[in-house]
């Protein structure tokens, strides 16, 4: 049976269809630049989803949206990206526009299925517990525990909020001193600039990550202090939660080599009854794919 799995960003719809073996059939996106309300998203939507799936009726869609949910995984409560789906009912609207039974639709916030996507077919496959983290402007993560997504009332496995220092930088949440200061792309991007270090962009770190790689300097110095902050704040994951598989994602995960000596030894600092060569830190396997097919996988049982 067919799985259809969809990914909804501000600029594009990612979606496919997955067989429940795992096997990707096929995969489309959508451009929705253009789109700035409600009801021509869900005809986007309905139309791209009855295109990919054909004739045959899926067993279920799935919708990964970059959105806060009430506790019914229903009702949008927050999305700052997608403003005109504040208190929309998706899931509802969604199973008329293609004529389906509410039951066979399926909505999630985005990074919970992205890293539903990498737990079951991505780098952490066959790994039943697992805590999935985007390094891009902000940190989003989800939470995978015992093969089950953790959602909680909708702000389960927020690690991007885990606050390594109540005294530290702003963060866009309103709080202070949170991961996501620290280590974002913005965050590291601000940390260079004020260091006198290239790049000043945040959307554009490869020339920090690659002299960093080529010699012992400031460069390095700087990701291996960011990943020491990204370690702290993992280090309560691991003494909660005994969990020691890590999956990065994101564009400012390509330097995720020049972290990981920094990220484990936050990790012995602050958790010191943890093995650190335990961990299992790996970069996403999926890329741009990881939340559509996480999204096709909260169809299955």
């Amino acid at each position: 049976m067919k799985l259809v799995g969809v990914d909804v960003g501000g600029s594009a719809i990612k979606l496919g269809v997955v067989e429940e073996s795992g096997r990707v059939v096929q995969e489309d996106s959508v451009s929705v630049a253009a789109v700035r309300a409600a009801e021509p998203l869900f005809a986007t939507l309905a139309g791209a989803v009855r295109r990919i799936a054909g004739a045959d009726l899926p067993r279920g869609v799935g919708i990964g949206l970059p959105a806060m949910l009430d506790a019914s995984r229903d009702l949008v409560r927050l999305s700052p990206n997608l403003p005109w789906l504040n208190g929309v009912r998706v899931r509802e609207r969604l199973a008329a526009a293609l004529a389906l039974p509410p039951a066979l639709v399926r909505v999630e916030n985005d990074a919970n299925v992205a890293a539903l996507g990498e737990q079951w077919l991505g780098s952490a496959r066959d790994e039943p517990d697992v805590l999935f983290l985007t390094l891009g402007t902000g940190i989003g993560s989800g939470l995978v525990l015992g093969g089950r997504l953790i959602v909680g009332k909708g702000l389960a496995s927020e690690a991007g909020h885990l606050c390594i220092d109540p005294e530290g930088p702003p963060c866009g949440c309103g709080s202070r001193g949170c991961i996501e200061s620290f280590a974002s792309a913005r965050a590291v991007g601000r940390r260079a600039s004020e260091a006198g270090l290239p790049p000043g962009d945040p959307g554009n770190l490869e020339l920090l990550a690659a002299r960093a790689r080529e010699a012992d300097g400031p460069e390095r110095a700087l990701l291996l202090q960011v990943g020491r902050e990204l370690g702290h704040a993992l280090a309560a994951v691991v003494v909660l939660l005994d969990l020691h598989t890590f999956v990065f994602g994101g564009g400012f995960a390509a330097a995720l080599d020049t972290m990981e000596p920094g990220i484990r030894r936050g990790v012995g600092e602050w958790a010191r009854a943890v093995r650190v060569s335990d961990l299992s830190i790996r970069r996403a396997a999926l890329g741009p794919s990881a939340g559509w097919i996480g999204a096709a996988r909260l169809t299955l049982p």
